[in-house]
């Protein structure tokens, strides 16, 4: 096995539990390569950072917010995921070329329960919460699973161009439509910062007038449950923070670098619990 530098790169990026889910596995598996770092990256000076890591030998990174829409510009090659997104979330440096595709739609696909699929998402309204590059990975997700999606962006213009450039039939709600409509949903899905404990608290959403039988996921997964997950909570929703996606977008990645699909165990999630 050839000595390969990873990483995550996002900005902030301290919070990144990918660090730990990758050095599991490389301990794991005896890999002789090298430890996964964590590197802030901030957007201003991407291209120049991306060019510095690759002269420093990097093989591969895992990008994360505000960054994904940057490294699809930044990349020379594309994956049919990418293209279709517009966002990426895995590079890889190989050949004199940067490849760039994005693992995070099929990692939030591996997450959900055949039940929660069949039940809450296949031909059923879906509200996707925000427009950024991981919303455009779980309309994606969610447009292949036959979801019938709804979504809603401060800036509605965001929702505009995602749909133009996805050309994935969505329907754009505004703040007041949302609690209109929200009856409708069965699978509601938060991509914003909303529920962070350092971010800004929902007063978007008013789960009171959400279907018993919805389901709310939020892909926050630090802290363990949201503040958006506690208030849909409060009045009987199911809920599912972003771990499992978190894992199972790493592993795709993981095997894109290193050729190995590692096991998604529940070792990988008690650590991760008490990290």
């Amino acid at each position: 096995m050839l000595y390969k530098k990873t990483a995550v790169i996002g900005h902030p990026v301290d919070h990144s539990l990918s660090p730990t889910i990758h050095n599991y596995w490389i301990k794991s598996l005896a890999l002789k390569i090298a430890d996964y770092k964590k590197i802030d990256v901030h957007p201003n000076s991407f291209s120049d950072e991306i060019n510095n890591l690759i002269d420093q030998g990097y093989y591969g990174l895992n990008v994360t917010v505000p960054l994904k829409e940057l490294a699809y510009k930044k990349a020379d090659r594309l994956s049919d995921v990418s293209k279709a997104t517009k966002a990426v979330n895995t590079l890889v440096f190989k050949s004199g070329q940067i490849f760039g595709t994005n693992t995070d739609p099929v990692g939030f696909e591996s997450s959900l329960s055949k039940n929660i699929i069949e039940n809450n998402i296949k031909n059923k309204k879906c509200l996707v919460l925000g427009a950024g590059g991981s919303a455009r990975a779980i309309i994606y997700a969610l447009d292949k699973m036959s979801g019938k999606i709804s979504a809603y962006n401060r800036t509605k213009e965001k929702v505009a161009v995602l749909k133009k450039e996805m050309k994935i039939n969505i329907e754009t709600l505004d703040a007041i439509e949302i609690n209109r409509k929200l009856e409708e949903f069965s699978f509601i899905v938060n991509t914003t910062s909303m529920g962070l404990s350092s971010g800004p608290q929902n007063d978007l959403v008013d789960f009171s007038n959400a279907s018993k039988n919805c389901f709310v996921y939020d892909l926050i997964y630090k802290p363990k449950e949201t503040g958006f997950m506690k208030q849909a909570q409060a009045f009987g929703l199911t809920t599912q923070n972003g771990l499992n996606m978190l894992i199972g977008q790493a592993a795709a990645s993981f095997y894109i670098w290193h050729g190995v699909n590692p096991e998604v165990s529940a070792d990988v999630i008690q650590t991760l619990a008490s990290d």
